[in-house]
């Protein structure tokens, strides 16, 4: 009886270890998109305050895959500003739900603007191939770009779970909670004062629908990014900030 029990204790800890791997602080940005922007203003839900601007003419539909989301035209995006909470470098996890029935070509779904020389970008969650392929990437400080892609077809009309992560060893990609096979090894990702953009590379801009764009300075594991997939976000409860001068609001962050 005493070694049944301590056996569902070590069960216990091990789950409440893998629940309690990330805190609200973890997440830097998420834009649910379950409310339309005010004006061009799109909300960032976490404690950061990285809420970013809406360029072009994107429209708030209400079915997305939780709650809203945004529409892109193939020619918008959102932008938003650099932050010290947006200089990552040691480990990572971007996170896109996107449905698309147009083939796209060379799309990051999330990216981080690179200023200065050598690569234009730091890291960033891609489609491309006629999307038949997404892909991780990640640049490090001497301009070694570290990637992964994974194959298949995601122009189907369908919402896909798009992830990537960086734990300070390895690059991942995720789809729809399917890793690809190649993790190559990085030391780091370089970093700048480079804008945050969703939607867009360049001029080379998204067309179809984007829903709980996330940014995390953790790396999720292969169970947790299965179980979002499955499930949603889990709850997180923190006081968010606003820039529209309505004071300090009580949100729940799903997770």
């Amino acid at each position: 009886m005493r070694k049944l029990i301590f056996i569902a204790l070590i069960g216990m800890l091990g789950y409440l270890t893998k629940a309690t791997a990330f805190d609200a602080n973890n997440i830097v940005l998420y834009m649910s998109f379950d409310q339309q922007p005010i004006k061009d203003f799109v909300q960032d839900h976490s404690e950061y305050g990285n809420h970013g601007t809406l360029i072009g003419k994107s429209k708030w539909v209400k079915t997305g895959k939780f709650g809203g989301a945004l529409e892109f035209d193939g020619a918008s995006k959102i932008e938003v500003p650099h932050s010290k909470s947006l200089n990552i470098s040691k480990e990572i996890t971007l996170q896109v739900w996107f449905k698309t029935k147009s083939p796209q070509k060379g799309r990051f779904l999330i990216y981080k603007v690179h200023l200065g020389g050598g690569r234009n970008y730091e890291w960033g969650i891609y489609l491309t191939g006629g999307s038949k392929s997404v892909s991780m990437y990640l640049v490090e400080p001497n301009d070694t770009v570290k990637w992964v892609s994974k194959d298949g077809d995601w122009e189907n009309n369908d919402w896909h779970f798009l992830v990537g992560t960086y734990n300070g060893k390895s690059v991942k990609c995720y789809i729809d909670g399917e890793q690809a096979e190649k993790t190559p090894l990085a030391k780091s990702a370089r970093t700048s004062e480079g804008v945050l953009l969703i939607g867009t590379w360049g001029n080379n801009f998204f067309t179809g629908l984007l829903d709980e764009a996330r940014i995390l300075n953790v790396a999720l594991t292969e169970d947790m990014i299965k179980d979002e997939f499955k499930n949603g976000y889990r709850s997180f409860s923190i006081a968010a900030k606003n820039k529209l001068g309505l004071g300090t609001n009580q949100i729940f962050i799903n997770y």
